[in-house]
């Protein structure tokens, strides 16, 4: 299975829900894929389901989705033990398991490349509804159909190690400006103020 393509089809079946990225390959990917001024492209590896769980219970209206990576899933274990707990069911993870750490220019096998196995450690962190998907069909059906779904989902997608975002122009915004984007954004749907404290 190709990240690229399971990215497709979820970018073709966003609306207004709100999507958070980690810092990896998929990221550049989706920036390229979606416009969608509700995207938080986080960029630190470890910290999208923490982001993406807050944002959840903040707004339980909305539909909130997190691209994750086994890398970053793997540096920050402790948010399973959270999610598992807290069970947002306005909450989609999808992690795009490719084995390796292939967002930098050199490529390094993760724990998932060996014995690790993510949904096992999910379900025993309580994520009653985590799943392997392992082909694009399985991907059009149950990761797709989550979406409508109110009731978390965890998906470990394994996917090919695919090198294509190494290719793909930047983003012409910087993270500090998607920030404010996002922000406003739900400024806009919220019908809220969101203060900023700080410099500005």
């Amino acid at each position: 299975m190709i990240r690229y393509q399971c990215l497709e089809l979820l970018a073709a079946n966003i609306t207004d829900q709100l999507l958070v990225t980690s810092q990896s390959g998929q990221r550049i990917e989706w920036s390229h894929l979606s416009k969608h001024e509700g995207n938080l492209l986080v960029g630190m590896m470890g910290c999208a389901i923490g982001v993406g769980m807050g944002l959840a219970l903040a707004l339980p209206h909305r539909k909130v989705i997190v691209l994750d990576s086994d890398g970053s899933v793997l540096l920050s274990l402790f948010n399973l033990a959270t999610l598992g707990n807290l069970q947002p069911k306005n909450l989609v993870v999808y992690v795009f398991d490719n084995g390796v750490y292939s967002g930098s220019r050199i490529s390094y096998a993760t724990a998932t490349s060996g014995n690790t196995d993510l949904e096992a450690m999910a379900k025993g962190a309580g994520i009653k509804s985590a799943h392997t998907i392992r082909d694009i069909e399985d991907f059009k059906k149950h990761g797709i159909d989550a979406l409508a779904d109110n009731e978390l989902a965890f998906f470990v997608c394994k996917v090919e190690e695919s090198l294509m975002h190494r290719e793909i122009p930047r983003p012409n915004t910087d993270l500090a400006e998607n920030k404010y984007t996002f922000v406003r954004y739900l400024e806009r749907t919220e019908k809220k103020t969101i203060p900023f404290i700080g410099r500005g």
